[in-house]
């Protein structure tokens, strides 16, 4: 989807070359807007959304990652908006179940099944 968006922005400020019409600070925010999408979906394409060590759960984003030391996760439970979250001791994360693969997402549950701590799974 992030290539989609990036593409869509770079085509309609290209447009505006082919019709003639002078080039405002709008549309070098769409440029700005269409590399941030381009370098969201490289990351994502090139880094997995969630990674599970043997000492932690790290959720990579582009500019910080979030990670819970598996030792201190405290809760695992399901939002009222679909997405699971594991609650550690300090941080929270929220994991999108739309953003992993399926076979990534049964192989996660599997992970969450062995932890030893509080599980409100509906």
């Amino acid at each position: 989807m992030n290539l989609i968006i990036g593409i869509t922005w770079v085509i309609l400020v290209l447009s505006k070359f082919f019709i003639k019409e002078p080039i405002n600070w709008f549309d070098y925010a769409m440029l700005v807007l269409a590399l941030y999408y381009f370098t969201q979906y490289y990351f994502n394409h090139k880094y997995q959304y969630l990674t599970v060590t043997d000492g932690e759960i790290v959720k990579q984003r582009i500019f910080f990652k979030k990670a819970i030391p598996i030792n201190t996760v405290k809760r695992f439970y399901r939002n009222k908006a679909g997405d699971y979250v594991i609650e550690g001791s300090e941080k929270k994360i929220k994991i999108d179940p739309l953003a992993v693969q399926p076979e990534s997402l049964k192989a996660f549950k599997l992970f969450t099944a062995q932890l030893k701590v509080p599980k409100e799974i509906h």
